[in-house]
């Protein structure tokens, strides 16, 4: 069945107007470490001095706070950080996407899109921190790592206090995705749109644009079939496109004249 891609989509990828928002499903195929895994581990840890420990009860945000209160929050990332390979291979999906889009957001630790700008030849800047938002430039590819990067274990945003505070201890990276959302039509791939942070900045936006609202668009896999999720995101003025990243983006830089 040919991959449906709406038109307006492929036009705002060809003006570089189009924004990337990437989640962990566009990456678990790569690398294998899911939410699941990462809670197991930190739950196995815990159990070695708290045998009775149930971490299957757990969230993984939950796990993380426990452990962090337990030792402390460096030995935390560090942990988290050394569960992440930094050597996996970039799938067809990460090279698509970082030919196609110059701005890509993503809550995702690993190193797959960096493998995919090297595997190319693209010169790429990473923006993980508060610090780092000052260097966002409109002339050159952007990677915003809005919950840290496994190559620097102290930027990763893992327990309940990092993600409350964050309004605050990252409000310049916010407002460079808060602009890039006001002004580009946006693509979400592997990603649950669940995130708050990003929710309030889509709802502000909703408000504030009123009918004048970009219209996003959401890639949820070929197997997803939810009628009543896929009303809520069209409430949400988000269009579900029911594909595989490793076929659409591929697809979508093609149409868009990008090779």
């Amino acid at each position: 069945m040919p991959i449906r891609i709406p038109n307006a989509l492929v036009n705002a990828v060809k003006q570089r107007q189009a924004v990337l928002f990437a989640g962990a499903g566009i990456s678990i195929k790569a690398h294998g470490v899911t939410t699941i895994k990462v809670r197991d581990a930190i739950g196995h840890e815990i159990q070695k001095d708290y045998p009775n420990y149930d971490f299957q009860s757990r969230s993984v945000e939950d796990a993380c706070d426990e452990y962090a209160a337990l030792n402390d929050r460096i030995t935390l990332v560090n942990l988290l950080a050394a569960l992440i390979p930094q050597n996996a291979m970039p799938l067809q999906s990460h090279v698509a996407a970082v030919k196609a889009f110059r701005f890509i957001v993503t809550t995702n630790w690993d190193l797959l899109f960096e493998a995919a700008y090297r595997q190319i030849g693209q010169g790429y800047q990473v923006l993980a921190t508060e610090d780092d938002a000052p260097n966002f430039s409109y002339d050159q590819h952007n990677l915003l790592k809005i919950h840290g990067s496994a190559d620097r274990p102290l930027t990763l945003i893992t327990t309940s206090e990092d993600y409350e505070n964050y309004p605050d201890t990252h409000r310049q990276l916010l407002d460079r995705v808060a602009d890039l959302l006001w002004n580009n039509a946006v693509l979400f791939v592997g990603y649950g749109l669940r995130d708050e942070h990003v929710r309030r900045l889509l709802a502000r936006i909703r408000r504030q644009r009123g009918e004048w609202a970009r219209r996003a668009y959401a890639v949820m896999g070929k197997r997803f079939d939810d009628e009543v999720r896929t009303r809520l995101l069209d409430k949400r003025n988000i269009e579900v496109l029911p594909y595989d990243a490793e076929d659409f983006l591929p697809e979508l830089a093609t149409r868009a004249g990008i090779s």
